[in-house]
């Protein structure tokens, strides 16, 4: 894996590749993207906003800093080190103050940062378990062998009775490995639960206290990438549910201007029967465009306009593009 770094050296984890190609690749074409802005600090740093600049921005920056079009932020391409994340998680354990500490679940203290890590060290804690099982019952057999065959050999017993005697072990151990196999599903269930538990508490923190709030734990069993289109679209058409079409006075669930088949309003929008029916239909919905090769909000802009935007202001279109982003790539950083 590659990851791109500022003049500073330091690494963007948000943009990571799987080849260094495609790095200079994506380099190339954030050089030539007319919507791109760099801010430019009066330290020196500079930041490159590929949608254009987020709202609220100079609330929360120097406002001396200068804006120029296109990108003027120098970014180079190194090989991404597994301690990138180490680092990036330390970071963000040591600005955490004491009220987001008690936020956090007791699972995300323990994380590693990485991902991929952590499933790496959970998959050769299973192998190492599941081997040591295995070794344990074939040293165990051939043991229990050699003691009967001993004891027939000095005490002359039955032939019959120790066939008898090694068939009962034969079943008993049979059902030990099966109870093994049912302790290793049960782990890797309480393991997803766990990371399923973990993402409905992440989702929470964007949309808790408005109506979107109901779906969190159905939002949460839907991939990374469609879970983040379908909070990013929520905000961007509904602000999470606040303004959203009604039928008979009803909430219809639809935070995202969605017009399918499904129990149609007079203004031709979808009325959903619950929350979790609205992410059953919206997120099998964002899961065929992924499949199709979309994968960020610039590439989802058929959702607001369709197959073509020529028709559209361009300027809302760029601005759909980067409202829709502003959760879209918090959640699916």
């Amino acid at each position: 894996m590659f990851c791109l770094v500022d003049f500073r050296n330091r690494p963007q984890l948000n943009y990571t590749f799987p080849s260094r190609e495609k790095a200079r690749e994506y380099i190339r074409k954030i050089k030539n993207n007319p919507l791109g802005v760099t801010a430019i600090y009066p330290d020196g740093r500079r930041e490159y906003f590929e949608q254009g600049l987020p709202d609220g921005f100079f609330q929360h920056c120097d406002k001396s800093a200068r804006i120029k079009r296109g990108c003027h932020a120098k970014y180079e391409i190194r090989k991404l080190n597994t301690l990138d994340g180490l680092r990036g998680n330390i970071k963000n354990l040591e600005s955490a103050d004491l009220g987001n500490w008690k936020r956090r679940s007791v699972f995300s203290l323990f994380m590693l940062g990485n991902r991929k890590v952590y499933a790496a060290l959970v998959i050769v804690s299973l192998i190492v378990f599941s081997s040591s099982l295995y070794f344990q019952n074939q040293y165990g057999r051939n043991a229990v062998a050699q003691s009967q065959n001993a004891g027939n050999e000095t005490l002359g017993q039955v032939a019959g009775a120790t066939d008898e005697k090694i068939g009962n072990l034969e079943e008993s151990t049979d059902s030990l490995e099966l109870a093994d196999e049912e302790i290793i599903m049960n782990l890797l269930g309480k393991i997803e639960e766990a990371r399923a538990e973990e993402f409905e508490a992440e989702i929470l923190r964007y949309i808790k206290g408005r109506p979107m709030e109901a779906m969190a734990p159905y939002i949460a069993k839907q991939p990374r990438i469609v879970a983040a289109f379908i909070v990013g679209i929520a905000m961007k058409e509904s602000k999470f549910g606040l303004y959203a079409p009604h039928s008979s006075g009803r909430d219809c669930y639809n935070y995202w201007g969605y017009k399918g088949r499904e129990n149609t309003t007079a203004s031709g929008y979808s009325c959903f029967n619950s929350p979790e029916h609205a992410i059953q239909v919206v997120g099998k919905k964002i899961n065929s465009l992924v499949a199709r090769g979309i994968s960020n909000p610039a590439q989802m802009i058929s959702w607001k306009c369709g197959r073509t935007c020529s028709w559209d202001n361009p300027e809302n279109v760029r601005k759909w593009i980067a409202d829709v982003g502003i959760y879209f790539h918090k959640i699916n950083s």
